[in-house]
């Protein structure tokens, strides 16, 4: 038991003592009112020989723990046997204050002290459940690869070194969170990642100040470029084949504990349209598929204005059978066409919201059947006109055809006060609108890099590796085994100067 009388000295001590009462007294303050700290003492029969061991139960293993300890001998132990008998439990860190310790402690760790010795030895054994590897539903494929990330940071960084295997891949470790110490990785390619890009990143993330990280999007919201805006500014995955293409086009890729969400650093606006199956398909296909994708795009985001803009105000630009078919459609409903898109707009989005809330089994079944009936019934009850439905479900399918989840989002939202400004100025607003639109996305910027390229500023050779696909022969390729030595030897000559 620690020594009561020393609780008091210790309060201010902040670095390992050479007694082990004096250690446990000191890190009992850290966790007072916790009643899953535990430690055990160990002593050797002729008591010159002393151990301590700290651990939290519901993280570590403390079966394989119990395991070890009956292996390991006390009466033998001494000064050049600890560090033999702690490695074969694992990798050995030293500490030597107590603050680091009791955050090794929430890491999965056990702590060890030895009578003598001004360190601790920390080894981690994690004992507690994660989820398995699983097939990606927000992101899946009919071709490639089954298998996405998951809330371990870890599990994460295997799967990446499993298909990188090169000493160029780099990571960077970064702790975020005052309270959550959330651990993030920084990870790209050395030969390929922008310099600048870099340097902007580490700056950035170095100014993050939060007192818990839980998700990826606290940190994005953070390190973006532009926090007033609708539009995503970082592209979001959770396959990891996405993230290993993403890394071999040189940008950063940023790993958080505890989500399966991972950020690539730069973005363009094209890659909130492409998809990982692109990469799997003919070329050919997938150019038609990325084609539908901005169709769809301009669909979700003018759709329902411009039908509230031709019927109210530009009759004359409709077909004459198809304005007398709108307008005995028309017939009967009470309310103007602005207010006919209004209800139906956030009936569809309600519904939307409902299905993604809803259990899993009985959600996609009432959504599907909640928008039948709800549009049947307001047509039939004169409520809306059936085109009028036809429109807002057309709109919400376009949606649906984005990839990126975050990029739909910000189209759903700038979709209603467009809405707004069509039913009080016509066409010319909506092209008013656009033109603001396209300008202020165009000023937008990604770590420096325009989100709009390579639109704008226009390059032209970049237009056949982000917008569109051309087949493998025609790509640029780059040994990196060439300049694997030259890359080794200017490496051994910075660890030189580095020493001398």
């Amino acid at each position: 038991m620690p020594n009561k009388a020393n609780v008091k000295a210790v309060r201010e001590q902040t670095n390992v003592d050479e007694q082990v009462d004096v250690n446990l007294a000191a890190l009992s303050t850290f966790f007072t009112d916790n009643s899953n700290y535990k430690y055990r003492i160990l002593q050797a029969m002729d008591t010159e020989s002393t151990l301590a061991i700290c651990y939290l139960d519901i993280l570590i293993d403390e079966k394989h723990l119990n395991t070890q300890l009956l292996q390991l001998n006390i009466d033998a132990i001494n000064e050049d046997t600890i560090m033999e008998c702690l490695s074969a439990m694992g990798t050995v860190q030293t500490f030597t204050d107590h603050q680091s310790i009791a955050s090794f402690l929430f890491n999965a760790g056990f702590i060890c002290f030895v009578q003598g010795k001004k360190e601790a030895y920390g080894i981690p054994i994690p004992g507690y459940q994660t989820r398995s590897i699983e097939e990606s539903k927000t992101e899946p494929v009919v071709r490639g690869p089954r298998e996405s990330f998951t809330e371990q940071i870890q599990t994460n960084l295997a799967m990446i070194y499993r298909r990188l295997k090169t000493p160029y891949l780099k990571t960077k470790k970064y702790i975020i969170g005052s309270n959550s110490n959330t651990e993030v990785q920084a990870v790209y390619l050395h030969h390929l990642v922008d310099k600048k890009v870099l340097a902007e990143f580490e700056k950035r993330i170095g100014q993050v100040k939060l007192d818990m990280l839980i998700e990826s999007a606290q940190l994005e919201e953070q390190i973006q470029d532009h926090v007033y805006t609708p539009f995503p500014q970082m592209a979001m995955t959770e396959r990891p084949d996405r993230i290993v293409a993403a890394l071999n086009e040189g940008r950063i890729v940023v790993l958080v504990d505890g989500t399966p969400s991972v950020l690539i650093i730069p973005t363009l606006f094209t890659d909130f349209l492409q998809a990982s199956e692109d990469y799997y398909e003919r070329f050919y296909f997938a150019n038609i598929t990325r084609a539908l994708r901005i169709l769809a795009l301009v669909i979700s985001l003018l759709g329902p204005s411009l039908y509230v803009a031709l019927t109210t105000f530009h009759q004359e630009m409709l077909p004459t059978p198809l304005l007398l078919t709108f307008s005995a459609a028309k017939s009967g409903v009470p309310f103007p066409t602005f207010i006919e898109a209004l209800i139906m707009e956030i009936a569809f989005e309600l519904l939307r919201e409902a299905g993604i809330r809803l259990p899993r089994t009985v959600g996609q079944t009432i959504s599907i059947v909640g928008a039948l009936i709800i549009g049947e019934a307001a047509v039939q009850s004169g409520i809306v006109s059936r085109p009028m439905v036809i429109v807002v479900a057309t709109t919400g399918i376009a949606s649906f055809a984005i990839p990126a989840f975050n990029a739909a989002i910000a189209f759903r939202i700038m979709r209603f006060p467009i809405m707004f400004i069509a039913a009080a100025t016509g066409v010319f607003g909506i092209a008013i609108c656009s033109l603001m639109l396209i300008l202020h996305v165009s000023s937008l910027r990604s770590f420096g890099a325009p989100l709009l390229s390579p639109v704008a500023p226009m390059h032209w050779k970049s237009w056949f590796k982000n917008i569109f696909i051309v087949p493998y022969q025609l790509r640029e390729w780059k040994d990196s085994t060439t300049s694997l030595s030259e890359y080794q030897t200017n490496q051994l000559d910075e660890y030189s100067k580095s020493k001398e």
